[in-house]
């Protein structure tokens, strides 16, 4: 894409994966709840406090408090760096991610059988690594793109490709860009189904190594940009 750098476009990208495979492995392993998509989580909420289920609703609550949680830590840790400075940005909040990431990992291979004070702490580590990583892409200000509200994603894309399908003639550069722009959000949307569908099947097949892959894309992202950074000092 034109108007984002092109690390910046690959590790959207890749950070696309890490959301998908949380969405799922919170969602098949530890109690029906996200730890991405918040849309989702607050849709549940509704549904959990209307039939009367308590106990369900305070899991999607306290994981909602601890994605926004991590969207705090995210926006305090990156205030002072502009949006342009996406290596620095990227060092300091995925760098964080993937550490709670690891963690997660780690503690999802040690506890098969999860009670509920493990559940909640997996949970935590999850939802927190997802809000720094939304703030960090929020900070980067992708043209409709967003790897933890595709929702947003797919709008943006649908609405894109029916104006340039269907809308007044454009110039050829302008047009051009636009049908860069939908097919980058495509990828985006493809690629959060494939991280689902991945974790889907890990969870099957390898359950233990299951928690270790929402890290593994964003441990690239991290030591890509570490390297960057750490060059540049003197």
């Amino acid at each position: 894409m034109k108007s984002l750098e092109r690390e910046a476009a690959r590790d959207l990208l890749l950070l696309s994966l890490t959301a998908g495979s949380a969405d799922a492995i919170g969602y098949l392993g530890l109690g029906l709840v996200f730890t991405s998509n918040m849309t989702g989580n607050i849709v549940l909420l509704g549904i959990d406090l209307g039939q009367g289920h308590l106990a369900l609703a305070s899991r999607v609550l306290y994981v909602l408090s601890m994605f926004i949680l991590g969207l705090c830590l995210g926006a305090g840790l990156g205030k002072d760096l502009p949006e342009k400075q996406w290596s620095a940005l990227a060092f300091r909040l995925i760098g964080l991610e993937k550490i709670a990431l690891l963690i997660f990992g780690v503690g999802w291979f040690f506890t098969a059988d999860r009670d509920r004070v493990v559940s909640y702490g997996l949970l935590t580590l999850l939802a927190l690594a997802m809000g720094l990583q939304s703030a960090a892409v929020y900070r980067l200000n992708a043209p409709g793109v967003g790897t933890t509200a595709i929702t947003g994603t797919l709008t943006a894309f649908t609405t894109g490709l029916i104006n340039l399908l269907f809308g007044t003639k454009m110039e050829p550069t302008r047009r051009e860009a636009g049908f860069q722009r939908i097919r980058f959000q495509l990828v985006v949307i493809l690629l959060y189904i494939c991280g689902a569908a991945l974790a889907g099947l890990l969870i099957m097949q390898m359950s233990r190594l299951a928690g270790f892959l929402p890290a593994l894309a964003s441990f690239f992202v991290a030591f890509d940009h570490q390297k960057q950074v750490l060059s540049k000092i003197p």
